[in-house]
């Protein structure tokens, strides 16, 4: 009898779950989940496997938790941030050179720009722990704006009014590599 309601359920299940979707799956349509093989997410993802070998990227991570991991906790904690997300920005954004500096002038180790530091009320982000704090608060901001993580990190790559604009058009934010890039170096931060 046992066997009989459990096969029963699972009929009942597919047909009320898989049934009303199966036009959409077998035309490739599948509204549930981002269409992987589309060519631009696709090469978003070569471009973020190029970019750097997970050993490289195991490296930063280390230094980084050596260097600044106690700090990225505490600010973290401060802005209920995830010390995750925090880590695999500062990595994509300067690899860990606290003196990188974008040709868009993004500075530091969360590649922070002056105004946008100043926003969040730091004159200084040339320091590296001023820079981590205006880069969180930063990201914390656009995560509770958007709402969703890959958008909050597509918000800190582009900006927030590029995002929205790109988004009225249709944008999958998974077509940048920025995104893939963040993803794999959340998947190797301890």
């Amino acid at each position: 009898m046992r066997k009989f309601l459990i096969s029963l359920f699972s009929a009942v299940a597919i047909v009320l779950f898989a049934a009303p979707n199966i036009e959409h799956r077998l035309e490739g349509n599948n509204a549930l989940y981002a269409n992987v093989y589309d060519d631009s997410v696709g090469q978003a993802i070569v471009k973020s496997i190029l970019w750097a070998s997970d050993e490289q990227i195991r490296r930063l991570v280390n230094i980084l938790e050596k260097k600044y991991g106690s700090e990225i906790k505490e600010i973290s904690r401060k802005y209920y941030a995830c010390p995750k997300d925090i880590k695999a920005i500062t990595i994509v954004e300067s690899l860990t050179d606290e003196d990188a500096e974008s040709r868009l002038g993004a500075v530091g180790l969360m590649g922070v720009k002056r105004a946008t530091g100043k926003e969040m009320g730091f004159d200084d982000i040339e320091h590296p722990v001023n820079n981590l704090q205006a880069g969180t608060k930063y990201y914390k901001m656009l995560l509770r704006k958007f709402k969703d993580r890959d958008l909050a990190f597509a918000a800190y790559n582009l900006g927030p009014g590029e995002l929205e604009n790109r988004l009225t058009k249709g944008f999958n934010p998974e077509s940048i590599d920025y995104i893939w890039k963040i993803r794999r170096v959340r998947q190797l931060v301890m």
